[in-house]
Formats: C-alpha cells, structure tokens, sequence
C-alpha cells in the first residue's frame, strides 16, 4: 500500500511539474489580451514567444511562426553576430597617410585619409588625429586631402531615404569614413524672448535661417511644431548649405538640441576636418577630393576605436541605426571581401547562422538596423537566437548592452512603477506600424526568461502598454 501511495504521489508531482512547463501554444496571457483588445489591436496582428533560458519549451508561443517586421529589435541579431564574428574586443582603425615628402614640417603632397567603417569616430576623434599629426612634424599641406573610403562599396556615397525624411540622422547611410554619426546639432536658445539657433559643429558651410515665431504655452511635442528645409547653394562647388527653419517654438521649451544631416558625407568630414586643422595652427593650400592610398604611401598617424563590446552598448542602448549599418558592412568586409556590399554582410551572417544550426527560412536581412519595410524574422526564431547568445562566450558583453526598464536607454522611462523595474535587458523596435520589444527577463525567483512581442499593426505605437504588461506577468512567473 505503500508503494502504490508513493506511486500515485510521484505521479501527482509529475503532472504538477507538466502543468507548470507545458507551453500555451496559442494563448495570449490574460493581462496582454486584455491591453490589445483595449486598443483595438487584433490577436492576428501580435507574435509573442517566452522561454525559460533552462527549459527545452516555450510558455507562450502565439503566433511564434509567423514571420514579422521586427523594426529596431533586428539591432539584436547584428550585434550579437559582431560579438561572435569580429570579437568583443574589436577595434576599428582610421589611419592617415602622407602621399609626397615631409620636409621642415610641410608635406609636399596629399594628405590621406583611410577609413575604416568606425562607427563612433567623434569630431573630438579627428581633432586628437591631427594633433598628433602636428606632434608628427606636420604643420603645412601642400597637396590635397583625399578621402579613402574603397572599404564600403561607392553605392554608400548616396543617401539613403526611409519614410521620405533624407535629413533625419537615422538616415544616415554607411560609409567607410563616416565621422560624428554624420550629424549637425542645432541648438535652439531661448533668451528674455529672443530665439536664436546655433550649429554644432560649427560650419562655415552651414547658414541658418531663423523664421521661427516664439510663442507662449507648454512645450508639448516641440519637434513636431517645426518644419525645416535645407536647400544647397547654387555655386559649383560650394558644398554650402541653407537651413531654414520655420514653425513655432514655445518660450517653456527654453533650450532644446535637433539632431539633422544636412551635408553630404565628403564634404562634411573635409570642412570639420580643415575646421579642426587650423584651429590647431595647420595650413592647407588644396582642396579635398576621393580616392585611395596609393603604394608606398608613409603611414603617420591612426586612430582606434573604442572596442566592439563598448560600441555596442551605443548602438543597442540607444537604437543608432548609423553605427549598427556600419558593424553590418564590417562584418560583410572583415568575413568576406572589400569593398563590400550589404548582400556580403547578408550572406555571412546567413552562414553563421546555419554554422550554429540556426536556420530561419523566413529571416529577410537588408541592413541589420531595422530600419527597413522588408527586415523580418518570426518570435520563435528571434527567440532562439536569444538563446543561443545566452549561452554564448559573449552573454556578458551582450547582456549589458541592452537597455534596463527604467534605468537607461529607450527604456529609461518604462515601467518606472512596477516591479519588474530594472530587472530586464530588453531591445526596443519602432517604425510605422511595427513595435516590438525583445530580450530578456530577471524574474523575482531569480530566473532569466527570453522574451519575444511583435506588432504589425497600422496601431502598433498604442501597444506598449500591452508590451509592459508582458515583461511584468512575466516577471511575476510563479
């Protein structure tokens, strides 16, 4: 009798622990559902997938085949593939070459600039680039300052566009030289009712023009009560700019910052670069011009990056659509050929992925930021990918990468009241009908769960509330 007790007690507790880790396959949890329905949102437009990082099932899989426009949460897998592929402590080099002779510090030839896809090289990179030119013996340039960027395929001189706004900054397109995130600052200054508006940095080739009308009220959407338009000087050659703004401002706003970009590439990097130049006493005498570093070229100065692991704390923490496009390429140029092409990049990332026995028929890579109608993979995949870089070398570097609720990032000002505050590292993904939110959960019994939302909906942007309820049901697992 005994032993047929034990029996039925150890078959109790077997269906106990089944019940606990059996998956809902289809079953939206109850808070989630609820939030959806509020705001109109259907079931059919929504993919979630949760999985214990210790268990072989999932415990919600709604839809988790089916495949999604991931908007910015696609930043995962390109971060985590440059984590694996280039390493955590990955660092890109900018170098500068004298194409003549250095004598009594002038160099009677052209000056030669090599980049090499440094996502994050910094106006204040550059300047400390020169300064050690100075300290090289170099204080005149005779010949011309030619940019070398043959590590990105030519394409990558033109612009890319996405919903139709070429000066936004996440429209940025790669390039093998692309300095300070290819973007101008502007600096709207309220001052005892006057408004004024200053460039950083400041160019001689970027000309402002204020018809903003300052106005009483709150400051509410600011951005949105602007308009701009940035027309180029007719001279040839000027590379020179008009940006004028319009709208209103309002006095409460006091100081605000609009990021834009508003010259090309070649001529942004050169006019920041003679800027810097002669602040630190140099002499120019040419003009600038591409090209590439020609055979016995005297290597004098180069820059490193900060390495990979720091840059993509940047890149995920803050969604930068420019910096993450840049590690794509380079990880097409550095595992493939140069100059590359995204469909290099594509090809790579494909091969790693199979490598690792992670296939995903339906995964559609373009530029790994996101930033893309057709990018897509399903929850069930993105999740799996998740897991693998759990338990992977670089989980630590990749884990701190991404945004805590509440604490930092674009996640700094979600779920600020609940208890799942500071107790995840999750990807935010907006765009025009797609919002998603991936990563991972610290539950309050100390266990980490992936976890996967996708909405592709025309209301997708009212479904956050819905993604917090997820993190938090997930969080109160019991």
């Amino acid at each position: 009798m005994i032993r047929r007790a034990t029996q039925a007690l150890c078959k109790l507790v077997l269906l106990a622990s089944m019940s606990v880790t059996a998956p809902a396959w289809a079953q939206l949890p109850a808070p989630v559902d609820d939030l959806l329905k509020k705001v109109g949102i259907p079931a059919e437009s929504v993919a979630v997938y949760v999985q214990r990082v210790d268990q072989e099932q999932p415990l919600v899989n709604h839809q988790g085949e089916k495949p999604m426009n991931t908007a910015s949460t696609m930043k995962l897998l390109t971060t985590y593939a440059g984590l694996e592929l280039l390493g955590p402590a990955y660092r890109w080099r900018t170098e500068l070459y004298a194409d003549g002779k250095v004598e009594q510090g002038v160099l009677q030839g052209d000056l030669v600039i090599r980049g090499r896809g440094d996502p994050y090289l910094l106006s204040a990179d550059m300047r400390q680039m020169l300064e050690d030119l100075r300290l090289a013996g170099v204080e005149e340039i005779r010949g011309d300052i030619v940019i070398d960027t043959d590590y990105f395929a030519d394409k990558y001189y033109d612009t890319a566009v996405f919903d139709d706004k070429p000066h936004s900054p996440y429209n940025a397109a790669p390039n093998a030289f692309a300095v300070n995130i290819k973007s101008t600052s502007f600096h709207f200054l309220e001052n005892k009712g006057k408004l004024s508006i200053e460039a950083d940095p400041d160019l001689e080739e970027i000309h402002i023009k204020n018809e903003v009308k300052l106005v009483k009220g709150e400051c509410g959407d600011w951005r949105n009560r602007l308009r701009f338009t940035v027309e180029p000087l007719l001279e040839p050659h000027a590379n020179q700019v008009t940006v004028t703004f319009m709208g209103e401002y309002a006095v409460s706003c006091q100081d605000k910052t609009l990021e834009l970009s508003v010259l090309d590439d070649g001529p942004y990097a050169y006019n920041l670069l003679r800027n810097h130049w002669q602040s630190l006493g140099g002499k120019h005498y040419g003009a600038w011009r591409y090209g590439k570093v020609p055979a016995g070229a005297e290597p004098l100065v180069s820059h490193d990056s900060p390495p990979l692991s720091e840059i993509i704390r940047t890149i995920n923490k803050y969604s930068n659509n420019l910096m993450v496009r840049q590690l794509f390429m380079t990880i097409g140029a550095e595992r493939a050929a140069s100059p590359v092409m995204e469909a290099d990049s594509i090809h790579v990332i494909q091969a790693w992925l199979a490598s690792k026995g992670l296939r995903f028929p339906e995964l559609i890579l373009e530029n790994g930021s996101g930033l893309s109608r057709n990018e897509r993979i399903s929850a069930q995949h993105m999740a799996a990918f998740l897991l693998a870089a759990y338990a992977s070398p670089v989980m630590p570097e990749y884990l701190s990468a991404l945004p805590i609720p509440s604490v930092d990032g674009t996640m700094a000002n979600r779920l600020r009241n609940s208890p799942s505050r500071g107790s995840a590292h999750l990807k935010t993904g907006t765009i025009t009908g797609v919002s998603a939110l991936a990563g991972y959960v610290h539950d309050h019994k100390g266990r980490r769960w992936v976890t996967v939302i996708m909405v592709n909906d025309p209301k997708s942007s009212a479904s956050r509330t819905a993604q917090d309820a997820l993190i938090d049901w997930v969080y109160q697992q019991p």
